[in-house]
Order: structure tokens, then C-alpha cells, then sequence
């Protein structure tokens, strides 16, 4: 039977109890990995079906997506009782990004979850000012990854989705990810229409890794 060892020559040890081999969690293969937070702006009216945040990736390395989770306050209150939801859908033959709102700056070590990785090749990230994002030339899936929703009661502020690191999409070790190839990437989208007077803030909380394959 082989023997398997590791760089240094130390064979790979089984436990004397429980006769199962002792093995090490590492975190996948990448060129750089990670984990970004932005804020929105003071949202108002947002339509139905509309993107209020945006990740596209530009390079030719698969993007890899472990986790996505959102949160929302009312500073406002809406004028009448309503459902709120939220969605990450899947955007694929992503040929235009997304426009308007605010860029994610993640260039140089901004997010890097360490200072020697490299920085992610090229990407367009973006979350809403006021208002939704712009469309730009994509084909959104037609189901949702995750949705979350909350309930606002009438002309009464408050944190209404408290903030997560994933609530709309979460990867364990041995599931498979969200993997985008060059010009594909993912909208988080407001699903029901925001009414009158009302104004919130979402949170955006996610993590990927670029590697040379996957």
C-alpha cells in the first residue's frame, strides 16, 4: 500500500482511537481571497424587480462566490404597512456592467485578506446611491439564489433586516460555490416596489476568491 507523505516526508498519521486519518482544513487554491462590506445610500422608491447592488467579473480567472448576506434599516418610515424582499440573482453573458450608484474601490490591497495576495484582476462592483442601479447588457436567471424579507409597519423607522454575513448565499467547506467565468457575476435586486415616503439603508456583506482555475 503507498504511503502517503507530505513536502517534508512526514507520513500522513491515523488516529489510534477512532482509525481515521488526521487531515488539515486549508482554504482553497487562489490567487487572492476576499471578504468585503459597502453600504447604500438613503434608498426611496426603488421599483420592483430593480438591481441595487452589482458584481461583474471582467478577467478571464473564474471568481469564486463563498458567501453574499444583506441587511436593512428604515430610517423613514413608509406611509402604509408593507412587505420588503431581496434577491441574488445569477447574471450570466454580463457583456455591460451596471451603472450609476457607488463603485466598490477593490484594487491594490483594499479587502485582501492577506497583504501578499494578488489583487483581484478586474471586476465592476457597484451599490445603489438613492436610487436602483442601471441596467447594464446581462441575462439575470430566472429564479433567485437566496431571498430574505422583512415587514415595515406604517410611517415606523427601525432595523428591519438585521445585518449577515449570509443570508442569501453561504458555501461550507466541500459544497460547491458560486463560480463566475469571465462576464458573469450576480445582482442582489429589491422584489417588492419600496412606497411612498419610505427611505432605508442596505448593508452588503460578501466573499470571493479568484483563482487560476477551479
Amino acid at each position: 500500500m503507498p504511503v502517503l507523505e507530505n513536502a517534508t516526508g512526514t507520513a500522513a498519521e491515523v488516529d489510534p482511537t477512532m482509525k481515521a486519518a488526521r487531515i488539515t482544513l486549508r482554504p482553497l487554491e487562489c490567487l487572492t481571497w476576499l471578504p468585503v462590506a459597502a453600504r447604500s445610500g438613503g434608498l426611496t422608491g426603488v421599483a420592483a424587480n430593480a438591481a441595487l447592488f452589482s458584481f461583474r467579473n471582467l478577467a478571464g480567472n473564474p471568481v469564486i462566490v463563498r458567501r453574499v448576506g444583506i441587511g436593512f434599516i428604515c430610517t423613514t418610515g413608509f406611509t402604509a404597512a408593507q412587505e420588503l424582499a431581496w434577491g441574488l440573482k445569477v447574471a450570466r453573458a454580463f457583456t455591460a456592467s451596471d451603472s450609476s450608484g457607488t463603485a466598490v474601490a477593490l484594487a491594490g490591497n483594499n479587502c485582501k485578506a492577506r497583504t501578499s495576495l494578488g489583487t483581484l484582476t478586474s471586476n465592476d462592483c457597484r451599490i445603489s446611491a438613492a436610487a436602483a442601479l442601471t441596467a447594464g447588457t446581462k441575462t439575470l436567471d430566472t429564479n433567485d439564489l437566496g431571498v430574505v424579507g422583512a415587514y415595515a409597519a406604517a410611517t415606523t423607522p427601525g432595523n428591519l433586516l438585521p445585518t449577515s454575513l449570509n443570508n442569501l448565499l453561504s458555501h461550507d467547506a466541500g459544497d460547491y460555490p458560486l463560480v463566475l467565468a469571465q462576464n458573469e457575476g450576480f445582482n442582489i435586486m429589491n422584489l417588492v416596489a419600496m412606497g411612498a415616503a419610505g427611505v432605508g439603508t442596505l448593508y452588503v456583506n460578501f466573499e470571493v476568491a479568484e483563482a487560476a482555475n477551479y
